[in-house]
């Protein structure tokens, strides 16, 4: 006789899906070891397309948590693609690549800033129409912080 196994399969963060693509909890950042993650706050646009999450109730910019979503983030990967490069300008431009599995391309940047604000790691992705973003305060782990952290959000998609 086989042993039965039961397997618990989430569902997939779904395009269009507003708040529910904030794919990311305070305790992912908590397990990553990234300090302050408090409450979820969302805000949605574009018709359920974009979501902006903030941990705690400040962006990357005042020196919080941040994950921002577009999924999807155009009508195709080229559309994509411009929306990463977009994004990533909004981060700084981060210059060095990243390696996370399951990404179509990655780039991160261990401090930027914006409007004198306080610097602030970041990780900008794309899977195919999919594009994220997450930020936090710099710090010298960031790197493997940011790349476990887009890894987790990447498998929620």
């Amino acid at each position: 006789m086989l042993p039965l196994v039961l397997s618990l399969t989430l569902a997939a963060v779904a395009p269009k899906s507003g708040a529910s693509m904030c794919a990311l909890t305070a305790e992912d950042f908590k397990a990553a070891g990234v300090p302050g993650a408090g409450e979820l706050k969302a805000r949605v646009r574009d018709d359920g397309v974009s979501a902006y999450c903030v941990y705690g109730g400040r962006s990357s910019a005042t020196g919080g948590i941040e994950l921002d979503v577009f999924y999807p983030a155009g009508l195709g990967v080229t559309e994509a693609r411009a929306t990463f490069e977009f994004t990533a300008g909004d981060l700084g431009r981060p210059d060095r690549f990243a390696k996370v599995p399951g990404a179509d391309e990655a780039r991160w940047t261990p401090s930027a800033s914006t409007r004198n604000g306080p610097p602030f790691s970041a990780i900008v992705v794309r899977k195919g129409t999919l594009v994220f973003a997450i930020a936090f305060p710099a710090s010298k782990k960031a790197q493997k912080q940011l790349t476990t952290l887009a890894g987790v959000a990447l498998k929620r998609f």
